[in-house]
């Protein structure tokens, strides 16, 4: 299930994941962005008016840190992001941060991953947002590397790193699951080959006949890669929806419920009893 950026109170977060855990769900995503600008020419690519569906007053939570929250008030559920754009962290940051929430966790961490569309949040803080596709596969070689416990250096066409080590080592190691959100055809073979998963545009609602698309698309070189597409539960119908998805090759559906903690909790409880 998703966990709305906007509902940043403890209480709220709380309440949301305990449901999620007592009802059975697999795990808990958060989204990310750490400044939305108040005016950008970049459009957002899973919406045909091409706006951001989020305005830039709403109170995002930081994702590392919510997820480090949720493994302390859950114990079973898993914990993911969906997802971190690169282009607001460096590679070194992000495994530390990931390897942190990992251990707290347990060994529960999914990283999700995104290149990054909105250019004009990584020139607020400072971060380069060219050749992002690329920058996309090297942080993932370097989150791999980073993972590993031992000293390692990196050179590649982006990033250069001198012998560094970077602990605690995640209770998953090096093959910590991480999830590539985007299905441009580059995104598409990085996670063939490299990743544990694709997730879909949480915003778009790819309906069964596009997920039959990517799914066929992924399938010559799926091996273990999986499938993460989003369903609404705040409609009638979620239940033959997400049977719909899953029919069409979606191997998690994700709920995602934009109403307020209390209504969302019993949601999702009512949507774990129907499927």
């Amino acid at each position: 299930m998703l966990m709305p950026p906007w509902r940043g109170s403890a209480g709220e977060i709380r309440l949301v994941a305990a449901a999620a855990e007592a009802s059975g769900y697999h795990s808990i995503w958060v989204n990310e962005h750490i400044v939305i600008p108040a005016a950008a020419a970049t459009r957002y690519p899973y919406r045909p008016d091409g706006q951001l569906p989020i305005s830039p007053g709403a109170p995002w939570t930081e994702a590392m840190v919510t997820l480090g929250y949720l493994a302390g008030v859950t114990s079973r559920i898993r914990l993911g992001s969906a997802v971190i754009p690169i282009i607001t962290r460096d590679p070194l940051s992000l495994a530390k941060q990931a390897a942190t929430v990992d251990v707290l966790s347990g060994g529960r961490l999914e990283l999700g991953l995104g290149a990054g569309w909105l250019v004009e949040e990584a020139e607020a803080l400072g971060r380069p947002a060219d050749r992002r596709a690329v920058r996309l596969r090297e942080t993932v070689e370097i989150l791999r590397l980073a993972w590993t416990g031992d000293l390692f250096a990196y050179a590649g066409e982006l990033y250069a790193i001198p012998e560094v080590s970077v602990t605690p080592r995640p209770v998953q190691g090096p093959d910590l699951p991480i999830w590539i959100g985007g299905v441009s055809p580059a995104s598409l073979r990085l996670a063939a080959r490299a990743a544990s998963g694709v997730v879909l545009s949480i915003s778009a609602m790819a309906g069964p006949e596009r997920v039959a698309e990517i799914a066929a698309t992924l399938q010559n070189d799926r091996a273990s890669v999986r499938l993460m597409a989003p369903v609404s539960i705040d409609e009638p119908g979620a239940a033959g929806r997400a049977a719909a998805l899953h029919q069409a090759g979606a191997d998690i559906v994700m709920a995602v419920s934009y109403a307020d903690a209390a209504s969302a909790a019993g949601r999702l409880e009512e949507f774990a009893a129907s499927v």
